[in-house]
């Protein structure tokens, strides 16, 4: 198991120093997330050639927009033109082919829950949106990867499984985040209930994402790097080799190069300690 880490680009971001951020913690590959509203394709190619000089193998590519609103730029401050050019132009990073965003939500917020985004008619409307998505970029090597969320329109195995179902050449994937789903009662439950949820997700999932989590004052869920939290790290990454051996694996919630480092020194010694 190989282990990438999350690169995230905003306006301000000195793109070569991010990129050796991320290989002076001992990171050969990863995702990069553009945050860049109005984003050119010469700063996608600055990406790329910062990529290339560090010897950076980019697996995927991140543009966060919500699919249920293209125009709006609310959940991560990026929106549908950003996505067209990311789009367009990320080929030149490693020949990159995995484009990731959310899968969708009514929701004012990323967290704010609206009762809308469970009705059949907001996912055929989600359907009808990425298959839309899917013609503006007709020709161009690409698969649309969506990041499920609690609240969102894909928020359990069975609403992932049925997108990705209806996409039979694989030109829609999910991204496995456990922690972006687990509800506050599986925390009791993980040994039995991640491996399960793996299982079930596996013929939907394209990457895997990894962070912890754990429950604050409030009994909300808050992120952290992995081995930051409370997730059942063991079970977690057992079920990943058994079910998901050959999908690119992305440490997430870290920023420093000492964070990065120590995540996947925590991730690599459990990998060593299972025999994975």
């Amino acid at each position: 198991m190989e282990l990438g880490v999350q690169i995230n680009l905003y306006e301000e971001t000195d793109i070569p120093a991010a990129f050796w951020y991320a290989t002076e913690a001992g990171f050969k590959r990863g995702q990069v997330t553009s945050h860049i509203h109005g984003v050119t394709a010469d700063q996608v190619r600055q990406m790329a050639v910062a990529a290339r000089n560090r010897g950076f193998h980019v697996d995927a590519v991140g543009c966060y927009i919500n699919p249920l609103r293209l125009d709006s730029t609310d959940l991560s401050g990026v929106n549908a033109a950003d996505w067209q050019v990311i789009a367009e132009n990320m080929g030149m990073m490693s020949g990159a082919e995995r484009l990731i965003c959310w899968s969708g939500t009514l929701g004012k917020t990323l967290t704010g829950p609206n009762l809308l985004n469970g009705e059949e008619e907001t996912f055929s409307s989600l359907y009808v949106i990425l298959s839309g998505l899917r013609e503006r970029v007709r020709g161009l090597p690409l698969q649309i990867f969506l990041e499920p969320f609690a609240f969102h329109v894909l928020d359990s195995v069975e609403a992932c499984v049925r997108m990705t179902r209806r996409f039979p050449g694989g030109e829609v994937k999910v991204v496995l985040d456990v922690p972006n789903m687990i509800t506050t009662r599986g925390f009791a439950a993980q040994k039995d209930l991640i491996p399960n949820f793996i299982a079930q997700m596996a013929p939907a999932v394209g990457l895997v994402r990894l962070k912890d989590c754990d429950l604050g004052p409030d009994g909300q869920r808050r992120f952290a790097a992995p081995g930051q939290g409370a997730l059942d790290y063991g079970a977690y990454l057992r079920a990943i080799a058994q079910y998901l051996p050959e999908v690119p694996v992305i440490l997430t919630e870290v920023t420093t190069i000492e964070e990065m480092r120590a995540a996947r020194e925590f991730v690599e010694g459990l990998i060593r300690e299972y025999g994975l």
